[in-house]
Formats: C-alpha cells, structure tokens, sequence
C-alpha cells in the first residue's frame, strides 16, 4: 500500500509539473487562470483533469472542442509516479527520498522546458541550488561541505567552458542556463553528481547528435543539453554504487 499511495501521490504532482512545463516558459502565472484547454479556452472540468485516468477515458482529446491532448501529459505524471516510487524504494522513507524526489522532478521539468525552447527557467534552478544546500543539513547521503564544494564545482567548471567559448570562440558552446543547472545539480548530489552529468550527458548527447553530423557533414548545430546533463546526472546517482565500487577496485 506504501507504493501505491506514493504513486498516486507522484501522478498527483506530475499533473502540476505540466502546468510549470507549459507556463513556465510562456511567463504566464501558475497560479491563474485555472486549467484550460490551449484551442477552446474552455476550463477542464476537475473529473477531466484526474491523471492518466482522464487522459484514456478521452481518448486523448478536449471533452469540448475535440482538439488533441498531447501525450506528454499522461508521459509526465507516470514519469513523476516512477519517480517518486524509485525515490521511496532507494532511500526508504527518510529525508533523502523526499528531496530527491523533488530533485529529479526539477530535472524532469527543466529538460522538456529545454527541449521545446532552449531555456533552463531561473525559477527552477537558482532556488534549487538552495534548496540543496538546505536540503544536505537534513539528510543523510550528503554532508553541507560536500554540498557546498559541488554546488561551487558545479558552477565553476562550466562557467570557465561558458567564458572560453564566449570570449575565444565568439559563441556559446554551454549555455549559461545549464551553468547553473550544474551548480543545481551539485548542491543536491555533490561532485560525484556534477561529474557525472558532465561525463555521461556529453555521451548520450554525442550519439544523440551523431547522425545529424554524418547527415549533414557540419559540427555547426545546437542542441538543448540540459536534458542531456539530467539523464547523465540520474544515470550515475542510479549506478553510484557499482561505479564507486568499480572505481576503488580498479
């Protein structure tokens, strides 16, 4: 019953994640008005707007207008219940399930919000970075000094590849968005999470762009790499142990 109430509680969430995904970008206030559909403007009735649920029993369209619902909707909320059952299944119920629920929640939100406009809103990540410094007082897999230096590491690194491209190259080979990302990211899992994003993100994000380079011929491109720094991130908290154990036997 534990993970069923934890997952009803995380598809719960999810359905607000949509309302930051979609507003948030759009500078429009989460708060009002209430739920709409975007082509009707009709509200969505409360038993239109129940997870997943709604979405199948409409066949994903608007009960008004008929205009499609976008998967993402339904994709995002049982994201946010995996989530939240893989956060209670790896640390149980203590502090460090609770915030790092919410830490892959943001990273969540911030990689679609990167994928469909390029940006990583401040409003996520600059409160996030405090929130995991606050966060490392309370909980046990991470001291406030580890937080601390992955928060400063993770702002650094980047931010010297951010000034080398900028003032050398004349462009931006790492957005300042994903800078701060980074520092995000390392108040919650320290260096370790940091260089992991780092590492894995340009991997997946190399084969990603991989057959637009053979395609094309050209390196000139631009892809949103918070996402990819996200996946990096969780993959490695996800294999800490086996890469740490790898790490001191090798």
């Amino acid at each position: 019953m534990d993970y069923v109430v934890i997952f009803i509680l995380g598809l719960i969430l999810g359905s607000f994640y949509n309302v930051l995904i979609y507003r948030l970008p759009r500078n429009v206030s989460i708060v009002t008005p209430s739920s709409h559909c975007p082509q009707c403007k009709e509200p969505i009735r409360w038993y239109d707007n129940i997870p997943v649920v709604s979405y199948i029993i409409l066949k994903g369209r608007c009960r008004n207008c008929g205009a499609k619902i976008s998967i993402q909707y339904p994709l995002v909320e049982l994201g946010s219940g995996l989530l939240a059952i893989l956060s209670y299944y790896r640390w149980g119920a203590t502090p460090d399930a609770l915030f790092m629920y919410f830490f892959f929640s943001a990273l969540l939100v911030l990689s679609l919000i990167d994928l469909k406009f390029f940006i990583l809103p401040d409003v996520i990540t600059i409160p996030g970075i405090g929130l995991g410094l606050i966060s490392s007082l309370l909980r046990e897999g991470i001291t406030p000094l580890q937080s601390l230096v992955g928060a400063l590491v993770g702002f650094l690194i980047p931010l010297g590849i951010y000034l080398y491209y900028v003032k050398f190259r004349k462009m931006e080979g790492l957005g300042f968005g994903d800078v701060k990302l980074l520092s995000m990211i390392g108040a919650f899992t320290g260096v370790y999470g940091v260089f992991s994003a780092l590492f894995l993100g340009s991997l997946i994000g190399l084969l990603f762009a991989l057959p637009s380079v053979v395609r094309n011929r050209n390196l000139q491109f631009a892809i949103p790499f918070g996402p990819f720094l996200s996946l990096g991130c969780f993959v490695g908290i996800l294999l800490k142990d086996k890469v740490l154990s790898f790490l001191l036997t090798a």
